[in-house]
This record gives structure tokens, sequence and C-alpha cells, in this order.
């Protein structure tokens, strides 16, 4: 029934499931027919200032969220004739080459799917500085996840296959990750208050929602935790 109904409704349910969980500050956002219906900042950004949510500024991190902004880079390239979906992803991987485990080849689709039968795991995926972030092949060359079954069999969130998946785009569209989802997502989209930088672009930064840890029943502020891959 339009954004009065969304607003009786998540102004009830919102702030006691933030108190009941112990969470500072969220933003909802519905869209509908293309259209944002509804969006509304709960709480607070930082404990220390209260600085109230607001949904047209306060920023949270991206996370895996970036998978999808790689889904559908990777749909965008296919439609431009650069990169096929059904295809092995060792045409375009280099020296990043994945081993011919098993009989059938992993392709971006198997990726997209969580179904490549990659290993995945949480060692190198964060950076505790921006300094100690390395780059996107670095990290895939450093921490190779291995194959541990065929693909197609089991669908498993796999970080590793993300980050993979990133670099391919890389390579197809022949420019760095961020500038890819940039010009061929963000910026169409008008979407000029989201990025997969890090650390984050200074006009951005200091909009970003403080980060806490839930422990003893108090909340502590956490330290920002760089990504490698998402």
């Amino acid at each position: 029934g339009g954004a009065p109904a969304f607003g009786d409704l998540f102004d009830t349910v919102v702030p006691r499931q933030l108190e009941e969980l112990g969470i500072p500050g969220a933003v909802v956002a519905v869209a509908a027919d293309g259209e944002i219906a509804f969006a509304r900042g709960y709480g607070v950004a930082d404990l220390a200032t209260s600085r109230p949510v607001d949904a047209e500024r306060t920023l949270f991190r991206v996370a895996s969220i970036t998978k999808v902004f790689t889904w559908l880079a990777g749909l965008q390239l296919a439609e431009r004739g650069r990169l096929d979906l059904r295809a092995d992803v060792n045409t375009y991987l280099g020296d990043l080459r994945l081993p011919d485990t098993f009989a059938e080849p992993i392709t971006f689709a198997h990726l997209m799917t969580h179904s490549a039968g990659l290993e995945d795991g949480f060692i190198g995926i964060a950076a505790r500085s921006a300094d100690e972030v390395v780059p996107l092949e670095v990290y895939l060359k450093r921490w190779r996840a291995p194959r541990v079954r065929p693909v197609g069999v089991v669908s498993a969130y796999s970080n590793y296959g993300g980050a993979l998946a990133g670099r391919i785009v890389e390579l197809a569209a022949g420019k760095p990750y961020d500038d890819v989802l940039e010009e061929g997502i963000l910026r169409p989209l008008g979407m000029t208050r989201t990025t997969a930088r890090e650390p984050l672009p200074p006009a951005l930064a200091a909009d970003l929602s403080a980060s806490y840890e839930i422990g003893d029943g108090r909340r502590r502020r956490s330290p920002c935790v760089f990504a490698n891959a998402r």
C-alpha cells in the first residue's frame, strides 16, 4: 500500500529488531517497478557520536555484494562477445591456469552459481591495513583454492570463486575491476555513492558506518578490515 504502509511496518519492526540483536543502525529500502518506493534509516551509524543513520548518505561496507556486480559485469561482457559464459575459464586466466583435476572444466557460469567445486577458505582473504591489500591476481595465485569436486554437483558458496570471476572480468574487459564496475554499472545507474574501492574514496569515507562486535552484552568498535577478495 505505498510508502506510508511500509513506514508503519518498518517503524515498528526494525527498531525492535535492532534493540534485540544489539545492532546500532540499519537502512531499509524497498524497490518496486524500477523505483525506490521506501527508504529510511534507523538507529545510529556511530555510537560514539550518535550520528544517525541517513538512508541518503550513510554507507555500509559492500562486502560480498560485489559478487552481484561481478555477475552483472560478466553478463555485459558476454553480450558484447568478450566473454563466453560456457567456456573453460582457463581460456582467460593465462598463467593463473586452474588444474585439470576433473574432466569437465570450470566455466564462468559455474562461478556465478557457486557450483565450480572449489574448496573455500578465509586465510588471506582479509588485510589489516590498506598497505597489506594485494592485487587480485596476486591473491588468487598466493591462495589457490583446490578443486575438490566435479563442477555442477554441489552449490557451495565460494569467495575464491567470486574473486576468480572478478579477475576474469578484468582480463576480458582489459581494465581494472573497479573501473569495469563504475563505467559499466554504477555510473549508468546513477549509483554515485556506491563503490568497491578500498580504502574508500575521501568523498565517501566520512559517511561510512562504524563497525562493531558484540560480546558480553556489549558492543565494541571493531577495526576496519580490508578485503583481498569478496
